[in-house]
């Protein structure tokens, strides 16, 4: 696969495993109360936390997992259940949680609002529920994919769809009431289980590549060594 076809094909998952469309009920509800300046603020301290969290997993990860010993095709495996697990729930409905009531100053300014608001829905919101294991696990594949290739434009260009995503993140959550008065809670319960479907879809693959390569790499070679 070349470069190209793999930044895309990882535009497209980590799109899915975002899955801000499917968040965006929750942070409407999250937002509801607050003055729409203040949504867009909150919205883009969230995307902007994205962005740092992602890129931050896309460089330090396979540190991470060279340090614990694991191999890539044990942590594809192990990724690929997850992400189905994650998909399936999400088809099934089971990712919603219901918004509290968040305190704010009502004499504050927009931003002070904002980020009155941030503090209180960062955790979860921005992580796990945006960024979460299934994102986390693809950053640490395709990181894995740009060091072994050795791809210096690769690195770039994944770098650069995390940024794209951090701006198309903030836009749909700052849009959240034009969204959902255009699709309506309909639209967005359709849009959020095909991601999920998706998802569930990309992990099986996940699984598939990985188990394929143990036996291709470790599990054949030890049989004819047997032999």
């Amino acid at each position: 696969m070349d470069s190209f076809a793999t930044i895309s094909t990882f535009a497209a998952t980590s799109f899915a495993l975002l899955n801000p469309l499917g968040m965006l009920p929750l942070f409407i509800a999250y937002a509801a109360h607050l003055p729409s300046g203040a949504q867009r603020w909150l919205a883009l301290l969230i995307a902007l936390t994205v962005t740092g969290l992602t890129l931050l997993f896309l460089l330090t990860g396979n540190a991470i997992i060279s340090f614990f010993g694991i191999s890539l095709d044990s942590f594809r495996m192990a990724g690929g259940i997850l992400l189905l697990i994650i998909g399936i729930n999400i088809v099934m409905g089971g990712s919603g949680k219901a918004a509290q009531e968040l305190a704010v100053d009502a004499n504050a300014s927009a931003f002070v609002e904002a980020k009155s608001v941030y503090r209180q829905i960062v955790v979860p919101f921005a992580m796990p529920l945006l960024v979460g294991p299934g994102v986390i696990a693809n950053l640490i594949l395709y990181a894995g994919e740009a060091q072994s290739r050795h791809d210096t434009g690769l690195w770039f260009g994944l770098g650069a769809v995390l940024l794209a995503l951090g701006v198309l993140t903030g836009l749909i959550l700052a849009s959240g009431q034009v969204l959902r008065r255009a699709l309506g809670d309909v639209g967005l319960t359709i849009l959020t289980r095909v991601l999920g479907l998706l998802v569930a879809a990309i992990g099986m693959q996940f699984i598939i590549t990985g188990t394929s390569n143990v036996i291709v790499r470790t599990i054949a070679p030890a049989i004819i060594q047997l032999h």
